[in-house]
Order: structure tokens, then sequence, then C-alpha cells
């Protein structure tokens, strides 16, 4: 691996707010009413693990919604997402995680 880069905690904070804007506009722009509070950080030996999660409670608008925050969780790397439809209490809704390391 090339020379072990750590990620300072003002390069953290950046990319979990970046994140967060982001995906709050994005379901903001589709009248979503759910609201991304955080991004989650785990500090590895080697790597730093950025873990988040969103719902989408109109299913027609899932496919536009997370092709455009996908695209852009995409410049940080390779990136795991997760969805899965979810029926609670009445309310139905897609749920979608994600997570990459740095």
């Amino acid at each position: 691996m090339e020379d072990d880069i750590i990620i300072s905690s003002e390069e953290k904070e950046k990319i979990k707010v970046e994140i967060v804007e982001k995906i709050n506009s994005v379901l903001e722009e589709n009248d979503e009413s759910f609201r991304l509070d955080r991004v989650n950080v785990l500090n590895k030996n080697d790597t730093v693990k950025f873990m988040g999660n969103y719902r989408v409670y109109d299913r027609r608008k899932y496919d536009s919604i997370s092709r455009e925050i996908n695209s852009f969780l995409k410049q940080y790397g390779d990136v795991e997402i997760k969805s899965k439809k979810i029926r609670d209490s009445g309310m139905k809704f897609t749920a979608v995680s994600f997570n990459f390391e740095l």
C-alpha cells in the first residue's frame, strides 16, 4: 500500500458535511420528508470507513433519487450500497444504506 494516508479530522468532517448536504438536497428537491442527520465514521488501522443511511418514501422517485445520490457517492471511490423495501406500521419506504472506505 502506498504511504499510509491518514485522513485528518478536518477532512473527515468536510466529507461528512458534503455527504449530508448533498443527500438532503436531493431528497428535498424530490419532496421527500426524510433528512439525513449525520454520517458515521469508523477509524480502522489503515482506512476510514464512512457509513450512512436514508429513506425514500415515494417509490416512483426512488430510481432517480438513488441514481443521483449514488453517482455523487462514487466520487469517493468504491461504495457499497444496499436498499430494501420496508413496510412499517402502515408506512412504506425504501431504506438505503451506504458505506465506503478511504
